[in-house]
């Protein structure tokens, strides 16, 4: 009778190399991949969004089989498998609570697709541009360049909120704050000229151009502007451009030449 396999018996040096040489392997495969979806965005700046949806589904889908075939290989049957998976379970569930909840957290982000790389998205007060996303957590860039790391498990129990959802175009909100002795059809004139003579502006999208009374110690007219921007990564410039062009026409019609706007900063964009 042959003597029962067990885990020890199972880990011989030929086993560990091929573990090895299989993480290598998709390592190796993962930075390639990578590297090729670079391309693709690069190339084909359309596609850039289906091309980063599909690239942590991919991830994800390597290192689980790499890891399923690592324990196969060592497990010396079928119900030892199972055994140590369940094993393996409850030790991280228990150790590794917010380890699990980040790895939820990152299977509900693939398979309900919130937001997906590319997306301009606001999580945990952050807001900018989705760089990375990890079976632990989720990277943005923001407007000013800064790299925010946000755990997965923030979708579980906050709001994302998407501009954009997987196309280029996205909402942009420039606000102008004015003195309340501007003629109201007057600003939305200079608001409307200035959303569709400004370069980044989406033709075939809605717009609107509103304004409101406010009051902030003293009484102010709130412009908004609202227009798509033809590619996300352009929105500050846009809002930028809008303000300049505003502000540029209110004083060469000499509209606020009686006004400070000590509050505001004179014209604002938000």
């Amino acid at each position: 009778m042959a003597p029962q396999e067990t885990f020890l018996s199972r880990i011989t040096p030929s086993r560990v190399l091929l573990i090895l040489f299989v993480f290598a392997g998709v390592w190796l495969l993962m930075r390639y991949l990578q590297r090729l979806f670079e391309s693709l965005a690069q190339a084909r700046p359309r596609m850039r969004f289906l091309v980063r949806l599909v690239e942590p589904v991919v991830r994800i889908l390597l290192w689980f089989g790499a890891t399923l075939f690592a324990v196969e290989m060592v497990a010396p049957s079928q119900d030892a498998f199972l055994a140590a998976l369940g094993s393996a379970a409850i030790a991280i569930g228990l150790g590794a609570q917010d380890l699990i909840k980040n790895l939820i957290g990152g299977f509900v982000i693939v398979a309900d697709r919130p937001y997906q790389l590319g997306d301009r998205v606001e999580l945990e007060g952050a807001y900018g541009e989705i760089q990375h996303i990890g079976l632990r957590s989720t990277k943005l860039m923001t407007p000013d360049d800064t790299l925010v790391t946000v755990p997965n498990s923030a979708i579980l129990t906050s709001t994302a909120k998407n501009a954009n959802a997987g196309v280029p175009e996205c909402l942009v909100v420039t606000q102008l704050y004015l003195p309340t002795g501007i003629d109201p059809d007057v600003a939305l004139e200079i608001g409307r000229e200035a959303l569709f003579t400004s370069p980044y502006m989406c033709l075939r999208q809605r717009t609107a151009v509103a304004i409101e009374d406010n009051y902030n110690e003293t009484p102010f007219m709130v412009l908004r502007i609202k227009g798509y921007v033809y590619d996300h990564r352009y929105e500050p410039a846009m809002q930028t451009d809008i303000t300049r062009r505003c502000k540029a026409e209110f004083k060469r019609r000499g509209l606020l030449a009686d006004w400070t706007g000590e509050h505001f900063g004179g014209v604002n964009a938000g």
